[in-house]
C-alpha cells in the first residue's frame, strides 16, 4: 500500500497545485511555536491565508502521519483539490517555490540553499543539544559550548557575506529568500535563549537587518496581532518556558 502522502496518483493534483498562490494552507503542529514557526512565517509574509491546525489526539493522529511526525502542511486551491506535505525542510522549500524564494537560476537556487542549510543546521544543534540538557547547570553548559562551536562562526559567516551584498538585509541581491526566513528563525531563538542583546543592530548589523526585514513585514506583523498567533505564544511559554 502507497502512503497518500507519496502516492504517485498524486502527481496531476500536486503539479496543477504547486505553482498557484490562490490556496489556502493549514499548518499541523502542536499548540506552540515551534517547528511550526517558520513554516507560518513564509505564509505569514507572503500574505497566503492560512490557519493553525492543533492535534485534539496527537496518538491517535500519530500513525496517520508521514514519519510519525509533524509539522504538516495542507494545501487547499480555490478549485478544492488537495494536497500534503510532511518534513519542515520539504514544506519550506516547496513553499518558497511557490512564492518566489529560492532565485531565479541555477547558482541563486545553490547560493539560497547553502545559507539555508547553514542556518538550519545552527537551529537544530541548538534545539536539540539545549532541549535535551536536564538540569539549569546541563543547559548552561550546553549554552557556552553552542556559542563557541557553532552561533559565534555562523554569526561571522553570515555577517559577513551579508555585508558584501550590501547590508541590505538579503543575501542575493535585493531579493527575499528562503535563506532570509532561516536565519531570521536562528536570530529570534538565540535572542530568546540568550537573552535580547546578543544579536543586535549594533553588533551584527547585516544578520540583524535580514531579521528585521521578515518581523517587519506588514503581513507578519498583522499574523502576529492575531489569537491564533497569540495562543501559539502561550502555549510556548507553557511547554518551553519562553
Amino acid at each position: 500500500m502507497i502512503h497518500a502522502f507519496f502516492n504517485p496518483g498524486q502527481t496531476a493534483t500536486f503539479n496543477e497545485i504547486a505553482p498557484r498562490k490562490d490556496s489556502t494552507f493549514e499548518v499541523h503542529y502542536f499548540g506552540i511555536h515551534g517547528l511550526g514557526h517558520s513554516i507560518r512565517t513564509i505564509l505569514a509574509v507572503s500574505g497566503a491565508k492560512f490557519t493553525s491546525v492543533i492535534p485534539e489526539d496527537w496518538a491517535a493522529e500519530k500513525p496517520k502521519k508521514p514519519f510519525g511526525l509533524i509539522p504538516t502542511l495542507k494545501e487547499t486551491s480555490a478549485d478544492g483539490k488537495v494536497l500534503e506535505i510532511a518534513e519542515i525542510d520539504a514544506i519550506s522549500r516547496y513553499l518558497s517555490r511557490k512564492f518566489g524564494y529560492l532565485g531565479t537560476n541555477a547558482f541563486e537556487a545553490a547560493v539560497i540553499d547553502q545559507f539555508y542549510s547553514s542556518s538550519r543546521s545552527v537551529h537544530g544543534a541548538i534545539t536539540t543539544k539545549y532541549f535535551d540538557a536536564k538540569t539549569p547547570e546541563a543547559k548552561a553548559e550546553v549554552k557556552t559550548a553552542l556559542m563557541e562551536h557553532h552561533i559565534e562562526a555562523w554569526l561571522a559567516n553570515h555577517e559577513r557575506h551579508l555585508a558584501d551584498n550590501g547590508s541590505n538585509g538579503h543575501y542575493l541581491e535585493e531579493a527575499l529568500s528562503l535563506a532570509d526566513f532561516a536565519t531570521a528563525s536562528v536570530v529570534d531563538l538565540v535572542n530568546v535563549l540568550w537573552g535580547e542583546d546578543t544579536i543586535t543592530e549594533k553588533k551584527y548589523p547585516a544578520v540583524w537587518k535580514v531579521y528585521a526585514n521578515i518581523v517587519r513585514t506588514p503581513s507578519y506583523v498583522a499574523w502576529t496581532q492575531t489569537e491564533s498567533y497569540k495562543t501559539l505564544t502561550e502555549g510556548n511559554r507553557k511547554v518551553l518556558g519562553y
